[in-house]
């Protein structure tokens, strides 16, 4: 798994690039809910919390991500924009959940069936 230098990396990175809020916003929303889609303890996950979980995959994942909708994110967005987070929180939480949705994929490739 990652340490919290891994994430505080990340969103140092972030933080550096300069991307708008609304952006921000957006692309955590769909980190989250991709996450949702592919996970059993998706509930769990919360957008503005930090994560320490064992990821087991939805059954029916098989090998690939499952994507999800414009329409998913974009509730979620709304949710996480009416909460009106720093944007430096904002940048921990996406590191938080990339690095989050990179151990799925590893998990995902190590356990496709064939």
């Amino acid at each position: 798994m990652f340490t919290k230098e891994d994430v505080e990396i990340l969103a140092y990175q972030r933080y550096i690039t300069g991307e708008d809020y609304d952006k921000s916003v957006w692309y955590l929303a769909e980190l989250v809910v991709k996450i949702l889609k592919n996970v059993q303890n998706g509930y769990d996950i919360k957008p503005l919390e930090t994560d320490n979980l064992v990821l087991l995959l939805n059954e029916n994942v098989n090998g690939g991500l499952l994507e999800p909708t414009e329409n998913e994110v974009q509730e979620l967005a709304k949710i996480i924009y009416f909460e009106h987070p720093e944007k430096s929180k904002l940048h921990f939480f996406i590191a938080e959940k990339q690095l989050l949705l990179e151990e799925i994929k590893k998990v995902l490739k190590e356990n496709r069936r064939h």
